[in-house]
């Protein structure tokens, strides 16, 4: 475990953190982050000590963000706060950094004052675990937040709900909870509807992430409200409406000529390949799959052990635009319907639902886990 230390000393206040024997920093990490190209973050200084090297952050002039939460906040005030935490958030994970390297500590997370703006402290260096998820900080916000007195609080209750709201709580709904305590429309109204569990979408949903469906329907318009397709129907046909019938999904062929024209095969769609980036109707509703964010393509895990990684030769799945996944990265097996999934010594490892995995070890994985594959990111669904 990494040593940390507030030192305030003359008048300069720094934070610093001191390396492990064997821990290189990220060059890369550090220029991003001292040259502004990602939003939100402490600039940082190395400074070598013998065979390690100490990582400092000067936050002279801030103040933790656990001091900020001591003066009261209004309903405004506490979503103006998640609004700034979600905007940094997503600048970091643009640039494609591992959110566990940020210290998500209220008294190592910093404030200006002058412009009530939140910076985290970011640490680029290989290895390194925070210890707390995005989920506890989140909450922790509660339970050291002072809130205005006489104010109705209900809004906290329904923030707690959230967070708490399965495996992994809905950014998507965190976002939609702020705009409304900011009075703020959401910048489209568009929405679709699942046709598997019916839940709300964005028009830009590709596969649902309650049970992890392919959407498909008609957005709504603007003000209209939820997406009936029942008066959809009646106001084209102007009749009665009929129940709509959710088409089921044309078979599988066993040439693997699905959706084509007879004679033409897909290229590596054989029964031990990788699926094929849009080819997402040649599937078995059987196997269990992953969605692969970046892409939103579906990747059949249709092996007892399948295997995840860079190198085209050994791995079922290959990751070729990623140099940071390791070549043969991860396995997922079936055994008896239970699914786990087990680090090949990755050199930068295996995350679920945030948290790194030991190496060689069998981990159980459940529908909805976030998989991380050093910073390529997965979601895993049983159909």
């Amino acid at each position: 475990m990494n040593k940390i230390k507030v030192v305030n000393k003359m008048g300069v206040s720094q934070i610093i953190l001191k390396s492990l024997k064997g821990q290189q920093v990220n060059e890369n990490e550090v220029y991003a982050i001292n040259s502004n190209k990602v939003g939100g973050l402490l600039h940082l200084e190395i400074v070598p000590k013998g065979s390690t090297f100490n990582l400092i952050y000067n936050t002279t002039g801030f103040i933790s963000f656990g001091e900020y939460l001591a003066t009261p906040l209004n309903k405004e005030r506490f979503a103006t706060i998640l609004q700034n935490i979600l905007a940094n958030l997503k600048a970091i994970e643009r640039s494609y950094f591992n959110q566990q390297y940020l210290l998500m500590d209220l008294n190592k997370v910093m404030v200006n004052p002058a412009t009530q703006h939140i910076y985290f402290i970011y640490v680029p260096i290989q290895f390194f675990e925070s210890g707390t998820t995005l989920r506890e900080f989140l909450l922790s916000i509660i339970q050291y937040a002072t809130f205005a007195p006489g104010e109705d609080t209900s809004y906290v209750k329904e923030y707690i709900t959230i967070l708490n709201n399965g495996i992994n709580f809905s950014v998507f709904d965190l976002e939609e909870y702020i705009k409304t305590l900011l009075g703020q429309k959401s910048k489209t109204q568009q929405k679709i509807v699942c046709p598997v569990c019916h839940s709300e979408l964005k028009a830009t949903t590709n596969y649902c992430p309650a049970c992890g469906a392919k959407v498909s329907g008609v957005a709504e318009s603007a003000g209209k409200g939820v997406y009936n397709p029942l008066a959809e129907a009646s106001a084209a046909s102007q009749v009665v409406p009929q129940p709509v019938v959710i088409p089921e999904p044309e078979p599988v062929r066993k040439d693997n000529t699905q959706g084509l024209s007879d004679g033409t095969t897909v290229l590596g769609a054989d029964p031990g390949g990788t699926t094929v980036l849009g080819s997402e109707e040649l599937y078995d509703p059987h196997y269990p799959f992953l969605i692969r964010e970046k892409t939103q393509e579906k990747i059949l895990l249709n092996k007892p052990s399948f295997r995840i990684g860079k190198e085209k030769k050994y791995c079922d799945y290959f990751v070729f635009d990623n140099n940071a996944v390791s070549r043969s990265h991860a396995d997922i097996v079936t055994r008896e319907k239970r699914y786990f999934i087990i680090d090949l010594n990755s050199t930068n490892k295996t995350y679920i639902d945030g948290r790194a995995i030991p190496i060689e070890c069998e981990v159980e994985i459940f529908s909805g886990a976030h998989i991380r594959l050093a910073n390529e990111d997965f979601v895993f669904y049983i159909e």
